[in-house]
């Protein structure tokens, strides 16, 4: 687990840091990359396993949609918005007789966010920002082991923070990283800006 941690977070500074330097400075007086008004939709896949389970098991990569939209611009240096994430991985375990167990996290969560623009003036592509999910994690496990086979389900609230950072290729187009606890550690992927 430290390993995918200490992946995550490097890939995380070098996604940030090629943001920042990737192209020449925007015209004087460009818009954020994030304001009052703008919305993202992202879709990503995830790893880092937040949940674990029996050892040894088989973490799927997890898939994850989430929306931010702009509601107060010119916060100090930011815009703070709210949106949500919908999430699900899928993990698994298979016995040497050949029973398997699965486990199952579906999420739902309202998410609210800081966006940095102090750095518009330098590079108006790139948007770093950090916030808070709240919401509800369901729980499913599937077992099938030594000739019983169960089914079981949960319901759990849960609170994770995260930081990420976009970068946007065309006004409409981008890709993401973030990393935090909800459903996985660390996430990539792209997304739409309207």
């Amino acid at each position: 687990m430290k390993k995918s941690i200490g992946i995550s977070l490097v890939a995380s500074v070098m996604l940030c840091g090629a943001s920042l330097y990737a192209v020449a400075a925007p015209p004087k007086g460009a818009r954020a990359a994030f304001g009052k008004g703008d919305n993202t939709l992202g879709l990503s896949l995830g790893v880092g396993n937040v949940y674990t389970y029996h050892g040894g098991s088989t973490y799927l990569p997890a898939i994850a949609v989430n929306f931010d939209h702009g509601l107060v611009g010119n916060v100090g240096p930011g815009t703070i918005g709210i949106g949500g994430i919908i999430g699900w991985q899928n993990t698994y375990y298979k016995y040497g007789n050949g029973d398997r167990v699965s486990w199952t996290n579906f999420i739902m969560g309202f998410r609210g966010t800081y966006h940095l623009t102090i750095l518009k003036d330098k590079n108006n592509k790139f948007d770093p920002y950090g916030g808070v999910t709240v919401g509800i994690r369901v729980e499913s496990y599937n077992g099938n082991h030594n000739g019983t086979y169960d089914v079981d389900g949960n319901a759990h609230p849960f609170v994770g923070p995260f930081v990420g950072a976009k970068y946007n290729f065309t006004p409409k187009f981008g890709a993401f990283s973030e990393l935090g606890y909800d459903i996985s550690l660390f996430r990539i992927g792209l997304h739409l800006n309207f």
